[in-house]
């Protein structure tokens, strides 16, 4: 285990309108509607693709439930306090079914969350908390629907491969204009590399370098990690979030956190839940590589289950970063937080 500690700058949060999700125009909350929804509305000519699946959404599910205690929590910006105190706007982007969002809205109540996909199929429209709203927006569609100095903080993850890579650098700099002054923006990625693969596993990496997925819905960077050489690094053809963010110059104090997730009931409750991560994943390939002639159905189903023991003897495991930078313009106090990981974790502070 290795702790560090780092100082950082606060972010602002004056403001102290919001618009919420309640169904009640008597609500406490039901006045607080205006100031930072702007009035622009959110494109139509949005990209067709296909809708999420139950599989999708339960994957999902499973990766959020790892992830949170991988890295011991929803986030690692330190704005606990700020959330805590009330009247923070926070933007989760491509939320999904909301799964980050909804814990968050439940955790800091006097808080706003705002999260929003692609896919409107997929959001959230009931037991919703009052402090939390969902909208359908295309990331690509830009300007976003949203003022400038809007947010408090904004929260990707597992995004980049959802667009183009040369559109990221576009929609980081449109992320900047509607962060407050001091406001913290967080990206959260998986490697490209699933480490210490067995022979199983890499049966069925050869079924994708065949048939790389066609869905819409498979997430690439999914099919990066099953694909990848697991005996050395793979360069991915994405641009990563530290070297983009390291080229705004509004965006300042970069810290980057790494931590080693397991693959496999020998990982307790992270790498059972991952292992049925992947699981879930090799089950929305296999009707392709059935149909393909890619492997026998009685082949796949076999060396599935082996590769289920296999990731234990192995010690199979994946890798994350989460990156968290500050806008620049907030001369406010600091605030001093640590970071602690049991899976090794490595932290770094950029200047």
């Amino acid at each position: 285990m290795v702790a560090s500690t780092t100082t950082a700058s606060a972010t602002n949060t004056t403001s102290s309108t919001t618009t919420t999700n309640t169904s009640s125009t008597g609500s406490t909350f039901s006045f607080l509607k205006l100031k930072w929804r702007t009035s622009k509305d959110p494109k139509l000519n949005i990209r067709q693709r296909l809708p999420n699946s139950v599989d999708d959404i339960e994957r999902d599910w499973v990766r959020h439930s790892a992830l949170k205690l991988a890295f011991e929590g929803d986030f690692k910006a330190p704005i606990q306090r700020l959330l805590q105190a009330g009247g923070s706007e926070v933007l989760d982007i491509g939320c999904g079914a909301g799964f980050w969002s909804s814990d968050m809205a439940s955790r800091y109540p006097i808080s706003y969350f705002t999260g929003i996909d692609i896919d409107k199929n997929v959001l959230p429209t009931s037991s919703l908390s009052k402090n939390v709203l969902y909208q359908r927006i295309d990331l690509i569609e830009l300007p976003l629907p949203y003022e400038d100095a809007t947010f408090d903080y904004i929260f990707i993850r597992s995004m980049m491969d959802t667009l183009p890579d040369s559109m990221w650098d576009d929609v980081l700099k449109e992320l900047v204009r509607i962060m407050k002054k001091g406001a913290y923006i967080e990206c959260v990625e998986a490697y490209d590399n699933l480490f210490d693969a067995g022979p199983n596993m890499n049966t069925l990496n050869q079924c994708n370098i065949k048939h790389p997925p066609q869905s819409p819905t498979t997430p690439t960077s999914a099919y990066n990690t099953l694909t990848s050489n697991t005996s050395s690094s793979s360069t991915s053809q994405y641009n990563p979030w530290p070297n983009r963010i390291a080229n705004m110059s509004q965006l300042v104090g970069m810290q980057i956190y790494h931590t080693h997730t397991p693959v496999g009931i020998y990982g307790g409750a992270i790498g059972s839940l991952l292992l049925e991560y992947w699981e879930r994943i090799i089950k929305g390939f296999r009707r392709d590589w059935i149909t393909n002639k890619l492997i026998a159905e009685d082949e796949l189903e076999k060396t599935v289950e082996a590769m289920k023991s296999e990731v234990n003897e192995y010690n199979t495991y994946m890798s994350w970063y989460s990156v968290v930078a500050q806008k620049k313009g907030y001369s406010g106090p600091t605030i001093q937080f640590d970071d602690v990981d049991d899976y090794d974790i490595v932290h770094t502070h950029i200047f």
